[in-house]
């Protein structure tokens, strides 16, 4: 008995590890006060920079913008809407004004 009990407590330490392990890695939002702190030390380009960089991708209305640091990188997330009702997220390096991936938001 006590055998199969152990087994049991071996199997879901495997799978909550297994679970940590798997679990994707999320970005963090920037504040907006460190957001402003990281512009003026010239360490990100300025928003308006990469809004004008992001209609040369996609043309519309800028309806929405995040700054976030995913690992060590600062992304900044431009969503675009289009004259035909799509939206589109544009992810730029903050620092460099890079376009990483332009993608049709579902």
């Amino acid at each position: 008995m006590q055998r199969s009990f152990s087994s049991v407590i071996r199997l879901i330490g495997l799978i909550a590890l297994t679970g940590l392990i798997t679990s994707p890695v999320m970005a963090d939002e920037v504040s907006h006060s460190e957001a402003r702190t990281l512009r003026e030390s010239g360490k990100i380009l300025p928003l308006e920079t990469i809004i004008e960089t992001a209609k040369t991708y996609r043309n519309g209305e800028v309806i929405d913008t995040e700054l976030e640091r995913d690992n060590s990188m600062l992304i900044y997330e431009i969503e675009v809407l289009d004259e035909q009702g799509r939206v589109w997220e544009l992810e730029f390096d903050a620092t460099h004004g890079d376009l990483l991936e332009l993608e049709l938001d579902d």
